[in-house]
């Protein structure tokens, strides 16, 4: 599994995101969480995965990172409401930005409603409340129902507007997310790493790579990405 994207994964298996253009622009609450994800494959022949990462958000500011603290990524939204993308290679002092230019010639949409709480609202609008119940201490929505040839399964902390579990299901995969720690952004143990410590990373325009073929840094990041698709 990679070791970057993160939420992209959680939020795009097997479907792409799209547009919430209709819904309010609500003001999240700043929270500091850590989840774990286990990746179950169908097949008897494939292990199953796990992963833990953190998850940080502010109004304008989500950011995760796994557990090792050597990737994440980071989304900034600017006043004009364009979203900046980076991924970050912490051991390498790194950032890799994708330019909003740029993003959907790489099939790169990113809603900022849905990136703050990994579940749209058109989303939970077709999955039928099946009862309410406690996670954590907290009011939870339990809601289920079938998206895009996908069983959905979603424990959902409707104050928090984040989920405490999401169990999606094809025929090839199971995708299971969990939370297993929630506190205020203010009173979190593992903070997110300072925008000012961002800016004093090497900075990469993901559109050069082609012309730095020879770049230590690229040549190992390339060399990555074709480990984590075998």
């Amino acid at each position: 599994m990679k070791k970057v994207d993160l939420l992209i994964i959680v939020i795009c298996v097997g479907f792409f995101l799209f547009s919430a253009s209709g819904l309010a622009d609500q003001q999240p609450i700043e929270v500091a969480c850590r989840y774990e994800m286990k990746v179950t494959p169908t097949a008897n022949t494939k292990a199953a995965s796990r992963s833990t990462w953190y998850f940080w958000r502010k109004a304008d500011m989500i950011q995760t990172q796994d557990a090792d603290g050597d990737h994440g990524e980071i989304w900034l939204r600017t006043a004009n409401g364009s979203i900046q993308y980076r991924k970050l290679y912490h051991a390498d002092k790194t950032a890799v930005e994708y330019m909003p230019t740029d993003m959907p010639s790489n099939n790169i949409v990113f809603d900022w409603i849905k990136l703050s709480g990994m579940l749209s609202q058109q989303e939970l609008d077709r999955l039928k409340l099946v009862k309410k119940t406690k996670v954590l201490g907290r009011g939870a929505e339990l809601r289920k129902g079938k998206i895009y040839g996908q069983t959905l399964e979603v424990l959902l902390l409707p104050d928090e507007g984040l989920p405490a579990s999401i169990i999606r299901k094809d025929k090839n995969v199971t995708v299971k997310l969990s939370l297993l720690e929630l506190t205020p952004l203010s009173a979190a143990h593992q903070k997110p790493v300072a925008i000012e410590a961002i800016a004093d990373y090497r900075h990469i325009d993901a559109a050069d790579f082609g012309d730095m073929e020879n770049d230590p840094f690229v040549r190992k990041m390339m060399q990555d990405e074709v480990l984590n698709h075998h």
